[in-house]
């Protein structure tokens, strides 16, 4: 102390008012502490001295402006959105695939619309140029609404559909730059993520009232172009949308936090060091309860079981495959080969590109010998029970999405179809995005196409295939959300029938290791949002894929 005497600070004290250290700041004489951090103040006051009122209380009602039912669950998400919106906190609806987070955000802006609207006698006037007439401004809102390029269409419609007071226009394309001085003038801007990352400095001279970003675990890699992007342009307040919050590990967690309220878990390193290893690497009890004292007010997490209880039955089942004599042979080979030349490979020097090479030729080996050798004529367990299940189904008049990483893959079973006469449709990351509705309501509307083939990850999102109950998943992914997302193209709201699920498993191969590995690495955002992860790297879990 100033005067020489030693105070001995308690540990108890000590453990108390950590937190206030770590994502406090000093301000003369006091600390303040973000107000996205007011969670932390629970465990340092007590409650009759703490006071943490809304800023505002406007009661939500919807009104006739929204031109849609609102589920129970629906209007609840609503009303969080609006809280959040009140207070000027961020907000990340997680709710599962399917449950409608575009019209619940829709909601959401129709009622921040009808906030800002000024009466008629106050309206305000704007000058684009020198020479034109002042134009008087009709629409306040000036939402920016960022998406892949994949869902600019879906969005357009729904807005269409449940708010076609909207001013909207899309910023995307060639002639983009001719909107550019008019982004005032507009309810909703939608654009892309490649456009947005690109025009940044256009785009952040705008005061947009909103800032959503859907599919938001594009923005998961902290040092991208994109990430820097979204975070340079201002907003008063950010909607984050995304089934998987949690797609590879904590950072993404860390990336959509700090989009939505800049600061709440702290710098980066803090938060690797602090939350990200600690939790990862030791499964540290407290850290993990800390993290989610933090994120609980901001994140909306819902799954279909919990909410949608309208919704017809999912069921899955595992169909396990035999290699074929030749295909085995050859897949030994290829693992031994593996196994001698990744697990001798320096950690630290490892090439990733060459493991996931090795990785992805054992998968495809799994499913089929052609996947690596073209001219082969070795044949494949796996393709001969696919094929078998899928004659059955189009016999039965049924009709079925089929899903695998591997466009090449699909491309076999497109050759069947067509030797037997079966009708088909397929969607694939080479599909133009101006063809995609046309084939999604080929599909919905014609039912002599039994078959849709799509690959995973170009149909993961953005589709409503709601006349199939069946899915196959040909071959399993890293990333178990990824799966989840297909599924829930077909089970979603607006499906009638029963949803069946069937995964086709290759035995005694690296896809049963997948589905091991999914199943260990499942508690890490379980026990944080109730959310599945896969690990950060791969190569971790070499010995026991190759095993």
């Amino acid at each position: 102390m100033d005067d020489g005497t030693t105070f001995i600070i308690p540990l108890e004290w000590m453990t108390r008012y950590k937190k206030l250290a770590d994502f406090g700041k000093v301000d003369e004489d006091g600390i303040k502490v973000n107000k996205s951090n007011y969670t932390l103040l629970k465990d340092l006051i007590p409650p009759e001295e703490l006071d943490i009122t809304n800023i505002t209380d406007i009661h939500y009602q919807q009104t006739t402006q929204l031109k849609a039912i609102l589920r129970p669950y629906q209007e609840e998400g609503v009303k969080w959105l609006v809280k959040h919106y009140q207070n000027q906190l961020g907000a990340c609806l997680a709710d599962d695939m399917g449950l409608g987070k575009t019209l619940q955000t829709i909601a959401a802006l129709v009622f921040a619309k009808e906030q800002l609207v000024p009466d008629e006698d106050t309206a305000q006037t704007v000058r684009l140029d020198l020479f034109s007439d002042p134009l008087e401004i009709k629409t306040y809102l000036k939402a920016l609404i960022v998406l892949p390029s994949s869902l600019v269409f879906n969005w357009s419609q729904e807005i269409l559909k449940f708010a076609p007071h909207f001013n909207i226009v899309k910023y995307i394309g060639p002639d983009r730059k001719k909107i550019m001085p008019y982004l005032e003038t507009y309810d909703v801007v939608l654009t892309t993520y490649a456009t947005l990352t690109r025009d940044s400095t256009i785009l952040k001279k705008t005061d947009f009232t909103y800032l959503v970003i859907d599919e938001s675990q594009q923005i998961k890699n902290v040092n991208s172009k994109i990430f820097k992007a979204i975070k340079s342009i201002p907003a008063h307040h950010k909607i984050s949308l995304s089934g998987t919050p949690i797609e590879n590990s904590l950072t993404d967690l860390w990336s959509q936090m700090e989009f939505i309220n800049p600061g709440i878990l702290g710098s980066y390193p803090f938060f690797k060091d602090h939350f990200k290893i600690p939790i990862e690497k030791y499964q540290n009890t407290e850290r993990i309860a800390e993290l989610k004292t933090l994120i609980e007010p901001f994140i909306l997490r819902r799954t279909k079981e919990q909410v949608a209880k309208d919704l017809p039955e999912l069921s899955e089942q595992i169909i396990y495959t035999e290699m074929l004599s030749d295909q085995q042979k050859e897949y030994e080979s290829q693992k031994s080969a593996a196994r001698n030349l990744l697990l001798g490979i320096d950690p630290v020097a490892a090439n990733k590109i060459h493991i996931v090479n090795t990785l992805t030729r054992l998968r495809q080996l799994a499913n089929h010998p052609k996947l690596v050798t073209a001219d082969t004529d070795h044949p494949s367990g796996k393709f001969q029970d696919v094929t078998n299940y899928l004659e059955t189904l189009v016999k039965s008049n049924k009709k079925v999405l089929i899903f695998s990483s591997f466009t090449s893959h699909l491309a076999l079973y497109q050759g069947w179809c067509t030797t037997h006469n079966i009708p088909f449709l397929t969607l694939t990351g080479q599909t133009k995005n101006v063809d995609r509705e046309g084939i999604v309501n080929q599909f919905q509307n014609n039912q002599k196409i039994p078959l849709f083939f799509i690959s995973l990850k170009a149909g993961g999102v953005g589709l409503n295939l709601t006349k199939a109950s069946y899915v196959v998943l040909l071959d399993p992914w890293w990333n178990p959300f990824i799966e989840k997302q297909a599924i829930a193209r077909s089970h979603r709201i607006g499906q009638t029938n029963n949803v069946m699920v069937t995964r086709f498993i290759t035995k005694n191969t690296i896809e049963e290791k997948i589905l091991q590995l999914q199943e260990q690495k499942q508690h890490l955002s379980d026990e944080i949002i109730a959310i599945d992860a896969i690990p950060d790297y791969i190569e971790n879990s070499l010995e026991e894929l190759l095993n």
